[in-house]
């Protein structure tokens, strides 16, 4: 599908060109928004499920300061498993890229007459703009890092000139827009999981444990949406095997989608004990819940990645040298544990000793924090 990623670009561009003399230019003399005439807040994020997860501590600041106020959110079919039960939000919408099903979205999100939309896509986007601009007419738009499309924003803020903070300190600057000091907002939003998914995690990892306590319970994800995120199998076997020899109780649970789990299966038969895989066909939200019971999660970067450090889980990431989405999407708030490539498109050039050092890194720094 990738390959008409180009044209839909291009006819994004000319439906935008046609339309533009129609949008409503923002203001200039922006001030903070005035939370007592604000009751219901609509976000826009559209994207994946990693962008959602980096997302959760905006909500639950502004809901933190002001408690009155509704929020919804129009999500997208890659992100909704992540948010579909979430108590956070008022009313959740799905942008399908279907025009009719889309319009019909749009109707809906204005019959509910919005005080405010926040535009949550980190980059200039026609998509979010026409979205902002029919679904919550008039109303003030809050942007995050928009450059070309400025001037149809109240508020922006601009993360790509010269910062290179991380994607959750930049998106929380969002925050000023509504009168909140985002540097007293807590970064750690973990996704909501049900309570039988909680259960269904807690009898999984009794298994794994079979009456053992001690030792580690580390987590191995196998999957990341690209071939150029996965590892050779016999790197991840050499990987598995140092963790378990490390301490004679330590345990290794694979994490993988159900058409990779071929390659899950492949790794475990190396071994006759402390090695599972999590169940086939895991929800997300299991799978998140199970996490969060983790004393360290192993993965190429992906939204667990994001999901992990909502829980406060240590990460051992896996990433290519493009430093631009290193820095933005490294594991939040870790001193270590970010192994990064020889080269700007894999992760192949990365040795099974430079996974083990960070692993033993982010281990001995969780223990020094233990102590103080």
């Amino acid at each position: 599908m990738d390959r008409f990623k180009p044209a839909e670009h291009w006819f994004k561009y000319l439906v935008f060109r046609a339309c533009s003399g129609m949008f409503r230019k923002g203001r200039t003399d922006f001030k903070p928004l005035d939370s007592r005439r604000l009751k219901k807040v609509l976000f826009l994020r559209p994207e994946k499920i990693g962008d959602m997860v980096i997302s959760f501590p905006v909500f639950d600041g502004l809901k933190a300061h002001y408690p009155h106020v509704n929020i919804s959110i129009l999500s997208s079919p890659r992100n909704i498993a992540i948010i579909k039960d979430d108590p956070r939000f008022d009313k959740v919408y799905i942008y399908r890229k279907n025009i009719w099903r889309d319009l019909r979205q749009i109707m809906a999100i204005r019959r509910e007459g919005y005080d405010c939309v926040v535009d949550m896509i980190c980059d200039d986007s026609v998509t979010a703009l026409f979205l902002s601009q029919f679904a919550v007419p008039g109303k003030p738009r809050i942007g995050v890092g928009k450059i070309k499309h400025r001037e149809y924003y109240d508020f922006n803020y601009d993360h790509r000139q010269g910062n290179t903070g991380h994607i959750i300190e930049n998106t929380l600057k969002l925050l000023n827009a509504f009168d909140i000091d985002s540097d007293t907002v807590n970064r750690y939003s973990p996704p909501y999981v049900r309570e039988r998914d909680v259960d269904e995690a807690d009898k999984f990892l009794t298994q794994v444990r079979n009456g053992d306590l001690g030792g580690l319970v580390v987590g191995y994800n196998l999957s990341a949406g690209s071939p150029t995120r996965i590892w050779a199998k016999e790197k991840s076997v050499e990987l598995v095997k140092r963790i378990i020899d490390h301490a004679p109780s330590n345990r290794v649970v694979l994490f993988t989608i159900t058409s990779e789990r071929g390659r899950a299966e492949r790794i475990k038969v190396s071994f006759k004990e402390r090695v599972d895989i999590v169940p086939d066909g895991m929800s997300l939200m299991t799978a998140s819940a199970l996490i969060s019971k983790l004393d360290l999660l192993i993965t190429p970067d992906t939204s667990l990645v994001h999901i992990a450090r909502s829980f406060g889980v240590p990460v051992v990431g896996l990433y290519s040298r493009f430093m631009k989405n290193f820095l933005l999407w490294r594991p939040f708030g870790q001193e270590a544990g970010a192994v990064v490539s020889g080269n700007d498109d894999n992760i192949f050039d990365i040795s099974v000793g430079q996974v083990y050092d960070a692993y033993q890194a982010v281990l001995a720094n969780c223990s020094e924090k233990e102590k103080q």
